[in-house]
């Protein structure tokens, strides 16, 4: 055989492997792993997914929202005196070193389906994510009131009524601890819609994603010492006419806008 025709051959094998190559690049029930990494309005975000066909991916992950805090010091309303033996004690002016606490944590299951199957990267995604209900903390210790309290000891219930810190026109009151505790509340289990482009598991080892979509977390509620406060009211009795605005918005704001970058990559 010459040399030409066994170069011929061998361009002619190369190219029937590297066409069968890519044929039997498809996608099936967990016949290939990916691992994404990525960062939007959820914080940072990690998960694994795995193919059903070439229309469906299944997906979990883990959604991180690194903690914020910020501390301001808040004067206590305290223009109030006892009537201690006869005589009027003033309790002093006092504040409180509070600490406001953002951090969401959210586990996520989904399901991403390519309505155009092949190789094409539009998909439609639904699915749940759940995690920790309280999605903002406000905590506070006033050492000032404690102090005066321990000096009439008698007189601590008293003193816990009179006094309280102005928060967002609402009277936040101190507990047995002259702490302060409150929180807002959404859903611990909240459904999720969304659109995007790109592969979670890549033809390629790595690719890029984008994905915008709606995590649905239910009416928002307000916690003060454990106990649900019933805002409409409170802000009606503070606030009077601009009450309805702003419990409609909380009321209203069920939503979650999720916007979120990923690195994709194929394991196998």
């Amino acid at each position: 055989m010459s040399m030409k025709r066994r170069i011929f051959l061998m361009a002619i094998l190369s190219l029937v492997f590297v066409t069968s190559g890519f044929a039997q690049f498809q996608r099936s029930i967990f016949n290939h792993v990916g691992l994404n990494v990525g960062a939007g309005t959820e914080g940072i975000n990690v998960g694994v997914a795995a193919p059903l066909t070439n229309y469906l991916e299944l997906e979990a992950g883990v959604s991180l929202m690194p903690s914020i805090k910020a501390n301001a010091d808040v004067d206590l309303h305290s223009n109030a005196s006892l009537n201690v033996q006869g005589v009027a004690v003033r309790i002093p002016d006092a504040t409180v070193n509070t600490e406001v606490d953002i951090a969401r944590t959210t586990f996520n299951v989904k399901a991403h389906l390519y309505p155009f199957g092949g190789d094409s990267k539009f998909f439609l995604t639904g699915g749940f994510s759940f995690g920790n209900p309280k999605i903002a903390k406000l905590s506070g210790h006033s050492d000032e009131i404690e102090r005066f309290a321990n000096q009439y000891p008698a007189y601590k219930q008293e003193i816990l009524d009179l006094v309280s810190v102005g928060l967002a026109d609402y009277n936040v009151k101190l507990d047995d601890n002259f702490d302060i505790h409150g929180d807002i509340r959404c859903n611990s289990f909240r459904p999720y819609l969304g659109l995007g482009f790109g592969r979670l598991v890549p033809k390629k080892r790595v690719g890029v994603r984008l994905e915008l979509g709606c995590q649905f977390m239910g009416t928002l509620k307000v916690y003060q010492n454990d106990e649900k406060v019933e805002i409409n009211k409170v802000l009606n009795d503070t606030m009077g006419d601009d009450a309805d605005d702003i419990s409609k918005f909380i009321e209203d704001w069920k939503y979650y806008p999720v916007l979120k970058l990923q690195i994709v990559g194929r394991i196998f």
